[in-house]
């Protein structure tokens, strides 16, 4: 029964991982004081594909966001936050989600998951040139990443109790298209190692800017882990990619 509890409980392991938005406002290049953007909510609709292993036990991941997340959400915050002078933009992210779903293990009792994790992102840009209506960005970073895990049958002891955490350095890329004083696109690719063998980023968002102080932004995210650590019982993987749609909202200043 350990060897089924392990491949459920693995699975909600890797619901949900950091989602960096980069999705903002474009902002003005051309003057000389600091410009502060927070985005304090925003939502990434994440699908997963791929597999997971926890000691050794594996199992297929493929999570639909609506059925598999959505549902056993029980808190979630994130913030991003961007501070630019000039050519130079810096910024950081915080994520905290926490998961409680339960499931029935086949001819065993019914189990109580409760999942955390915490995850960060630091890093800085800088325009290097502009091409037409288009500034390119090179970026460089970091990624934290912490995930716990306790799985507990009802009534009965604790089954699994799991932590893993890891960084990961990126170096990358964003172009700002500016199509007009309200309307920008923000893509942004990046590729890193560090804790994970390999791990690469992809998404372009679409940012309006209804007010000098606020805009609103929808996009779409593809993140693909390969994260590897430990061995025998200790060993944890990860390969998958996660996509899906995000919207949030960002205030200026």
């Amino acid at each position: 029964m350990r060897a089924n509890i392990l491949v459920v409980t693995t699975i909600y392991l890797v619901v949900i991982t950091f989602a960096s938005t980069s999705a903002l406002a474009a902002p003005d290049r051309s003057s000389d004081e600091w410009q502060f953007t927070l985005a304090p909510l925003f939502l990434w609709g994440m699908n997963i594909d791929g597999s997971s292993q926890l000691g050794p036990i594996s199992a297929p991941l493929q999570l639909d966001f609506k059925d598999d997340v959505f549902e056993n959400l029980g808190a979630v915050f994130t913030v991003h936050f961007e501070a630019h002078k000039k050519d130079l933009a810096l910024f950081a992210e915080y994520q905290y989600v926490k998961l409680e779903p339960s499931t029935t293990i086949p001819n065993g009792p019914s189990v109580d998951i409760d999942f955390t994790i915490q995850a960060a992102e630091f890093g800085a840009g800088y325009r290097v040139t502009t091409w037409g209506n288009t500034d390119v960005e090179p970026i460089i970073g970091a990624r934290w990443a912490y995930q716990d895990l306790e799985a507990q049958a009802q009534g009965g002891p604790s089954l699994v109790d799991s932590n893993e955490s890891w960084w990961d350095f990126f170096g990358g890329i964003r172009l700002w298209t500016h199509f007009n004083e309200k309307w920008s696109l923000v893509s942004r690719g990046d590729i890193g190692a560090g804790g994970s063998n390999f791990v690469w980023n992809v998404s372009f968002i679409l940012d309006y800017q209804f007010k000098k102080w606020g805009s609103v932004f929808a996009g779409y995210r593809w993140l693909d882990y390969d994260y590897d650590n430990g061995s025998g019982q200790d060993r944890y993987a990860y390969d998958a990619l996660q996509q899906g749609p995000l919207v949030g909202i960002a205030f200026h200043w």
